[in-house]
């Protein structure tokens, strides 16, 4: 049989990069993804277990009662949520119901790489608008970019991976001004308390993206949501599959909801750990970016070393640190890593000083 694989892909496909599988060592001290470095509350893992046995039922339909501790948690009604298989999953939902091929989505760079990634995806176009030295936006720019053709702009705030939160009255200014659709993506809100989940009844076009990846420190459940109108709700729940998040997931979720304390002492030390591990690498004179998440930016230019050979040291030290020299218009020094536990921190310290 003569078949011509090539010509059945789809045509936005083709032009994505392929993905590799990366294994990373056991022992390896893992930064490179701004994870909560503590296990889950202990309620969390017992949630898990005690609904094991239950994991040949399917479970709930849209996330089922996650639907609505999510809705407590954050003083909107059930009907506003939206329960994804992660933030990313959201994202994807979002640029399948707003764009179609050739229309345009604004990106701040640089900023979240998942934008970029799901608006090709479907065909559509990234329009990107440098921000400014300090990595704040550029909001002037932002709309003078803005043309018929452009149907979502996606603002990470605070943004990954600069760190920088942005002031609300910018935030304002752009929502006062565009008419297409605002996402305001808001997965490390615990570690700023900021929010504009507040505005979506006032602002038609507004949807905000929450996580429990990071500080309910659930990555590996894969649970993010979305704060919006009841209308746009539908539609992404419309496309989105009949069952978003798993039964597990459902149960931890909901167990990590409730242990509010627990939470709130896990971010507490992050923000200790910062304050300690900020001065330490400065000392190195290495450049911290201001940062309001559980992570760092940081430019290695004074040491006249670039980010890449700099993670690859690390690396070589079982240290996993995230590159991003060279990235999204970025000069080749800038680097993130996540905030650790204090061993984790002092491992970081101790290999950057045996370079320097």
């Amino acid at each position: 049989m003569n078949i011509k694989l090539d010509s059945l892909f789809n045509e936005y496909i083709k032009n994505l990069s392929p993905k590799q599988a990366i294994i990373r060592g056991e022992n390896a001290i893992r930064l490179d993804k701004g994870e909560l470095p503590y296990p889950p509350s202990p309620k969390v893992v017992q949630a898990i277990a005690e609904t094991a046995n239950q994991i040949n039922r399917y479970p709930d339909v849209l996330g089922g009662s996650l639907r609505t501790a999510l809705a407590d948690y954050t003083g909107v009604s059930p009907e506003q949520i939206v329960i994804g298989n992660g933030s990313d999953d959201l994202i994807e939902l979002i640029v399948k119901i707003f764009l179609a091929p050739g229309e345009e989505v604004i990106l701040p760079r640089p900023t979240f790489f998942v934008y970029s990634f799901a608006t090709k995806v479907v065909g559509a176009v990234p329009i990107e608008v440098a921000r400014k030295e300090d990595f704040s936006l550029d909001v002037d720019a932002i709309i003078n970019r803005v043309t018929p053709q452009t149907k979502v702009i996606f603002l990470a705030n605070p943004n990954n991976p600069t760190a920088n939160l942005e002031p609300r009255e910018n935030l304002l200014k752009i929502l006062e001004k565009l008419d297409s659709i605002v996402v305001i993506d808001e997965c490390y809100y615990e570690f700023c308390q900021e929010t504009v989940a507040d505005l979506v009844d006032i602002y038609p076009n507004l949807i905000v993206l929450r996580s429990l990846s990071k500080s309910f420190g659930l990555a590996g459940i894969r649970v993010g949501y979305a704060i919006t109108n009841h209308k746009i709700a539908d539609y992404l729940y419309r496309i989105a599959q009949l069952f978003p998040v798993n039964k597990l997931a459902i149960a931890a979720s909901r167990a990590a909801l409730k242990d509010r304390e627990y939470i709130q002492h896990n971010i507490n030390q992050i923000h200790q750990s910062k304050q300690q591990l900020i001065p330490a690498l400065e000392k190195l004179g290495l450049i911290v970016y201001p940062t309001a998440t559980n992570f760092l930016f940081i430019n290695s230019k004074p040491l006249g070393i670039t980010s890449g050979d700099l993670v690859k040291f690390l690396e070589e030290n079982n240290v996993l640190v995230a590159d991003f020299g060279g990235k999204q218009g970025l000069e080749p020094y800038y680097f993130r890593t996540a905030i650790g536990t204090q061993e984790e921190n002092q491992i970081l310290l101790q290999a950057l000083r045996s370079q320097f």
